[in-house]
């Protein structure tokens, strides 16, 4: 495994951002692990989360003319990792992000940011998919926001699992809208790294906590 997927994943937990327990999602389910990127607050947690995008995008070799972030998470996701692509890396790419309401005055529209048309490479960032219902709504902005040409999808965490259909959460975006979709970590990453290993003096994953996530994902894991 990559040295930054390995400082991601022991930041993602002393940041709190990942945490360990009972947890009841949208969904429904009862889940022993919940990923919230809010908690990436300061101003070194929200530069160790860029750090971390922009070595992925590198690894994987990606390649956009515009970073987008769908409202509201994936706006300082955008703006930040963009920022870090040029700072760090002499990466220069723009970013772009929606608006939850269209503004009728002053710099009017639905996207704040660069502007996009059918020539435009996009690779859209965000935290997490679970569903895959805000990528869904974010390609139908797109589509009728200049319909650039979408290059991919970059979330922080793969959960691994199947969304209500049955289906890969992550499968059913890329297989709907032919595109790829990358995660710095998953779950089977965050395990590996964790489970009866110390981080900081203090074990996140324990005995007890892994024969909960192996429930979970013998239920719902893709």
């Amino acid at each position: 495994m990559q040295q930054y997927k390995k400082d991601f994943i022991e930041l993602l937990v002393k940041a709190e951002a990942l945490k360990f327990g009972e947890f009841t999602l949208k969904s429904g389910r009862v889940a022993p692990y919940f990923m919230n990127a809010g908690n990436f607050y300061t101003g070194e947690l929200l530069n160790g989360l860029a750090k971390a995008y922009a070595e992925a995008f590198l690894d994987y070799e990606m390649e956009c003319d515009v970073i987008f972030g769908p409202a509201y998470k994936g706006i300082p996701l955008a703006a930040t990792v963009t920022n870090e692509l040029f700072a760090k890396f002499q990466k220069n790419v723009a970013y772009c992000f929606n608006r939850k309401e269209v503004k009728d005055h002053g710099e009017a529209g639905l996207l704040v940011g660069a502007p996009l048309n059918s020539e435009t490479k996009v690779l859209l960032i965000d935290d997490v998919i679970t569903a895959g219902t805000a990528i869904r709504e974010t390609m139908d902005i797109l589509k009728a926001s200049g319909n650039p040409q979408i290059s991919g999808v970059l979330i922080s965490f793969d959960r691994m699992e199947k969304n209500n259909e049955g289906v890969g959460a992550i499968k059913a975006v890329e297989s709907d809208f032919g595109i790829k979709v990358y995660s710095i970590v998953n779950i089977d990453d965050v395990v590996e790294v964790l489970y009866n290993k110390e981080v900081d003096g203090k074990i996140y994953i324990d005995d007890e906590k892994m024969d909960l996530i192996r429930k979970y994902r013998d239920k719902y894991g893709d």
